[in-house]
């Protein structure tokens, strides 16, 4: 008996809804995104031209620019990026990906030479190729 008076009195009740309010982040940086956007701050030899094209007006907020030069782990649905501590050192830049050249490069950009400056010795799995 109890319980159905309890139900009652419930009902009888005025139903006033509460505002809600909408509540802001005391950081306004802050992202429940747990993976941040590319940015060519955290990959400096550019994107997809596909998705700099669709992301080029998000660029332009300092806010935005600021959030993206912190980045320093993207993963994306193909890709891994990572940036090493050689490259956070005072005038470093990472080779490029896929350029042959060794990750950690001095002056990747100014290197002219060969790609692959060693030389491989003749075996059967080479049959002397070089």
């Amino acid at each position: 008996m109890a319980p159905l008076l309890l139900f009652l009195l419930f009902l009888c009740l005025p139903h006033n809804p509460l505002p809600f309010s909408h509540a802001q982040p005391s950081n306004p940086t802050f992202s429940t995104d747990p993976f941040p956007e590319p940015s060519i701050y955290a990959y400096p030899f550019g994107l997809d031209p596909e998705y700099e094209l669709a992301h080029q007006v998000l660029d332009e907020t300092p806010q935005r620019k600021e959030d993206n030069r912190r980045a320093l782990f993207w993963h994306g649905a193909h890709h891994q990026y990572y940036i090493s501590y050689a490259a956070l050192s005072a005038n470093r830049v990472p080779c490029p990906p896929r350029s042959g050249r060794s990750y950690y490069t001095h002056n990747c950009y100014r290197s002219r030479g060969p790609v692959h400056p060693y030389s491989r010795g003749c075996s059967e799995i080479t049959r002397c190729r070089r």
